[in-house]
């Protein structure tokens, strides 16, 4: 018996950095002993290593059910590396003119201004 049904949410996880990315179970395959993500990666039906032919020493990441919170870190990451890559190729040949460029630091700052404060440690 598997740990997972197809049509199951999971997240990839990684030992260092937590969630890295949501999926969803889309077969199983191999005797149900091969589980197939929506993302097209193939793992063991238990979700422990992915599925590769041949043994060998694995540590890696691993498929978990999908847990309350799992979401928001992906979608954090994911928007985060967005804005590190839009900031990084931006200069003064990119394609945006000066009231796009505006907007989103208008954007930035209302953001920013809006975001809870780190409270004052007393030390």
């Amino acid at each position: 018996m598997t740990a997972f049904r197809v049509g199951d949410q999971v997240t990839i996880h990684n030992s260092q950095t937590g969630p890295e990315r949501i999926a969803t179970v889309d077969a199983f395959t191999e005797g149900n002993r091969c589980m197939v993500l929506s993302d097209g990666t193939k793992w063991r039906a238990d979700g422990q290593r992915q599925w590769r032919v041949g043994s060998g020493y694995y540590k890696g990441p691993v498929v978990e059910r999908t847990r309350p919170g799992d979401v928001d870190i992906v979608t954090r990451r994911r928007a985060i590396g967005v804005i590190r890559k839009f900031a990084q190729d931006l200069n003064m040949e990119s394609p945006f003119d000066a009231a796009a460029l505006t907007r989103i630091v208008e954007r930035i700052q209302a953001e920013q201004a809006a975001a809870p404060k780190p409270e004052a440690s007393e030390d």
